[in-house]
């Protein structure tokens, strides 16, 4: 039964319709192979877009947090140096009013201070 099947198979496969029957056969699968490799290709493309896009906008985003947080610490520090300022500002006036208020070295209210405090 093997033997039949394979004379008259072998017969057909190098027959002229045997032939185009394998020439189509092979046109279809490289038609197939092809249409996956163009869609593999395409959706490979489209993602490869997609991913660009999203780290692109990440780094803008990136970008404005990174301004936003300089702004921020611009402001920061010009606080910091009004802060400062003050700060000197207040201590040189203690400092002159440490230097021009005479203080009991008792600690006790002399007269003349109860005087002054009293008028207040």
């Amino acid at each position: 039964m093997m033997a039949v099947v394979l004379r008259y198979g072998w017969r057909f496969l190098t027959g002229r319709i045997g032939l185009a029957v394998v020439v189509c056969a092979l046109l279809w699968g490289w038609h197939v192979y092809d249409k996956r490799q163009a869609v593999s290709a395409a959706r490979d493309g489209f993602v490869r877009e997609f991913e660009l896009t999203a780290v692109q906008t990440e780094l803008d985003a990136m970008r404005r947090r990174m301004a936003a947080a300089d702004e921020a610490n611009q402001a920061l520090r010009e606080k910091v140096q009004a802060a400062e300022g003050e700060a000197l500002r207040f201590a040189a006036e203690l400092e002159a009013y440490e230097r021009d208020t005479q203080v009991n070295p008792e600690g006790v209210v002399d007269s003349g201070l109860l005087e002054r405090l009293r008028a207040n």
